[in-house]
């Protein structure tokens, strides 16, 4: 398949949307139910931008690597593993919106 530059983005963007969900989920559980979606995105929106940064450095890098065509069907899914990971690392070390939510 050949992705477009709007659908690797998509794709990271799902990846992002993931890692957060996820974290949320956590979150909520361990607050029974008490989760507030307002707090969680003020302390995480920097995170999540230099996320979709990432992805948009890739889906630019990813044009100019010829070498990524020979992956074809797995550069979609790969572009999912790089926004869910690349979130999991700003928020490992630059945002920890658990704790702060914690002790408020």
């Amino acid at each position: 398949m050949n992705y477009t530059p709007l659908v690797l983005l998509a794709l990271n963007a799902f990846g992002i949307l993931i890692h957060n969900l996820v974290k949320m989920d956590e979150i909520n559980k361990k607050s029974v139910g008490n989760f507030k979606l307002t707090e969680y995105l003020k302390i995480e929106k920097f995170s999540i931008i230099l996320s979709m940064c990432v992805g948009i450095v890739c889906v630019i890098v990813s044009q100019e690597i010829k070498q990524l065509e020979d992956v074809g069907k797995w550069l979609g899914l790969a572009f999912v593993a790089i926004g869910y990971m690349a979130q999991s690392l700003v928020i490992k070390y630059g945002g920890k919106a658990e704790n702060i939510i914690d002790k408020n």
